[in-house]
């Protein structure tokens, strides 16, 4: 085994979401050994389902976030094995284009554990819906050390300040190197520079400069433009300042994502709105 993705899932339903599994079905074409552990129940038939796509299924209690479920599928391995390590979620909805390529992207080669984007809020970090990590990192004892650390926090601002923030901040400290592909500095340049005199000045009167700076959920379209492989799942469901569910769904329309895993989402959509 050398490479591993441990993926967190929660859902709503006790049946997978079909997005999962196309994400699943992605990672194990790029050789991935995956662990499947999910905080919410999951039926006997996503279970069966799962177990052909995922080497290990770690079904535990509702306790903590998606770095108690890490832990909980880290614990399973011995990581001195490990050439590479991700971690992600069931937060996002993809891949929307090959996943391969992020790989052979140029601002990742030199570092030590990368992500998709960045976020400066309370302190510039990754955003943790998909890590990676090198072996440098993966085999460093304090990496370890900090997984030992994460307890099952309820607060979820605590879990962005003490592991969200704090992983990034500690592999930093301790001299690793990590990149964004699609790092927030460059996407508010590319946002601003297509924003025209007149809606620049709205943006400072209205949200006194930029507004926010979660660019998943502020620039969907514009990451997607950018070779962006994912979407943001809470964007099908609430309006994320001007990103409506229905231009969220146009975006997702517009990709190579099966129909059949867009007519599902709409229907969850419906539903939850009270649609027929």
């Amino acid at each position: 085994m050398k490479r591993l993705a441990v993926y967190a899932h929660f859902g709503e339903s006790p049946k997978v979401a079909r997005y999962v599994s196309y994400f699943l079905k992605e990672l194990r074409s790029l050789g991935f050994e995956i662990c499947f552990v999910s905080n919410s129940p999951v039926s006997i038939e996503s279970q069966s389902e799962i177990s052909t796509l995922c080497q290990k299924f770690i079904q535990r209690e509702n306790s903590g976030y998606d770095f108690s479920m890490w832990q909980a599928g880290l614990a399973e391995y011995d990581l001195s094995k490990l050439e590479e390590l991700l971690l992600t979620n069931s937060s996002i909805v993809g891949p929307l284009q090959p996943l391969a390529p992020l790989w052979k992207n140029s601002s990742v080669n030199q570092c030590d554990f990368w992500g998709l984007t960045d976020n400066d809020e309370f302190g510039l970090h990754l955003q943790t819906y998909f890590m990676v990590f090198r072996r440098q990192v993966i085999q460093d004892a304090r990496f370890m050390d900090f997984w030992r650390s994460v307890l099952p926090l309820k607060d979820k601002q605590q879990v962005i300040q003490n592991y969200e923030i704090g992983l990034t901040r500690r592999l930093e400290e301790h001299g690793f190197k990590w990149k964004a592909v699609f790092a927030q500095e460059r996407m508010w340049s590319l946002f601003l520079k297509r924003r025209s005199f007149v809606k620049k000045i709205g943006d400072w009167y209205y949200n006194r400069g930029l507004p926010g700076r979660n660019t998943t959920t502020l620039l969907p379209d514009l990451l997607l433009q950018c070779g962006m492989p994912f979407l943001k799942a809470a964007l099908l469901r609430e309006t994320h300042c001007h990103v409506s569910p229905k231009m969220a769904f146009e975006l997702l329309e517009a990709s190579s994502l099966p129909v059949e895993i867009l007519a599902e989402l709409r229907l969850k959509k419906n539903s939850a709105c009270g649609g027929s």
